[in-house]
């Protein structure tokens, strides 16, 4: 006999779901697929170009050898899509004199020349690079280089694995069943909180004066929780969910759901009572918002979980 807290059917295969009419778009779905694939995979290129470039991460690559001034020639305004990346910004072609009197022909992209700067000089540095020439930048502080570096590994993952778009199969008019078919696309609950660690840690790294090593230790962490997601993704896509129900209690739920709350609480609490900058008070609530975030999901699982027993 069931409990009253167990998912019905546990332990039991699950009933065959409706069968579908024959499908005839096969061959129109499958071309709309890899076409969306492509797309996708275009666009998540695009965004780790754009992200890489605004945050400045090659602005802070290798050792400054000569410092100049920059003078724009002639600057464009570009976008929604260019040789800048995603967005709206300024492209200029600029004249760049160094200390001893010689010129050089340099683009800078991103809005870091504006129109303005055909009057007004703008400092530049040369950075010298390990074993692959150098590099001229905008000599002025990156504030969020720490973040274009966090995001690096993650946007290259998602442009090589791609992303499949969210749908509800065709053929489930039962609604538990259309939402494990969006399930399999990817799981929400892990894309958020790897997300959410990676930005949070990228955000707060070196502006603690306490606990130094949580942001790094967050992007990790972040890394690591995208990647498992992006493998269970793929393990979903492959072989779909197990032909037996997990052994899932209400009750077990609720006394996790309850655990994460007061922790996240407590440490959400602790984060937003210390001296810290906005960013490093960021970094400090990563881990707390997390535990709040899992100890909601538990507390909708449960319910959903006794609904179903009722039904």
């Amino acid at each position: 006999m069931l409990s009253d807290d167990m998912l019905p059917g546990y332990g039991e295969p699950r009933p065959e779901p409706p069968q579908a009419p024959p499908d005839t778009r096969g061959r129109g779905r499958r071309i709309a697929h890899i076409s969306s694939q492509i797309l996708i995979r275009f666009l998540l290129a695009a965004l780790f170009y754009t992200a890489t470039g605004v945050t400045g991460t090659s602005a802070v690559d290798g050792a400054p050898t000569e410092r100049g001034t920059a003078l724009a020639d002639e600057c464009d305004y570009v976008g929604p899509l260019s040789l800048s990346g995603l967005g709206w910004w300024w492209s200029c072609d600029a004249t760049i004199t160094w200390p001893d009197g010689s010129t050089q022909q340099q683009p800078f992209k991103f809005s870091q020349l504006t129109p303005e700067n055909h009057t007004t000089p703008q400092p530049v540095v040369r950075r010298e690079l390990d074993n692959s020439g150098s590099n001229i930048v905008v000599d002025e502080p990156v504030p969020y280089a720490a973040l274009g570096w966090a995001l690096f590994i993650p946007l290259i993952g998602f442009t090589f694995v791609g992303i499949r778009l969210p749908f509800i199969a065709p053929g489930y008019p039962n609604r538990e069943q259309c939402r494990r078919a969006r399930l399999q696309v990817w799981p929400p609950a892990v894309l958020a909180a790897g997300w959410w660690l990676v930005i949070a840690g990228g955000l707060g790294h070196g502006h603690l004066t306490a606990l130094t090593y949580l942001p790094m230790t967050a992007i990790v962490l972040g890394h690591g929780v995208l990647a498992a997601g992006a493998w269970l993704a793929l393990l979903r896509r492959r072989d779909g969910y197990p032909d037996r129900e997990p052994r899932v209690t209400a009750r077990n739920h609720t006394r996790r759901a309850n655990a994460l709350l007061i922790l996240g609480t407590l440490g959400l609490l602790a984060a937003l009572s210390t001296d810290e900058t906005a960013r490093g008070t960021l970094a400090l609530t990563a881990f707390p918002l997390i535990a709040l975030g899992f100890g909601l999901r538990g507390h909708l699982v449960s319910t959903r979980i006794r609904r179903l027993n009722q039904a």
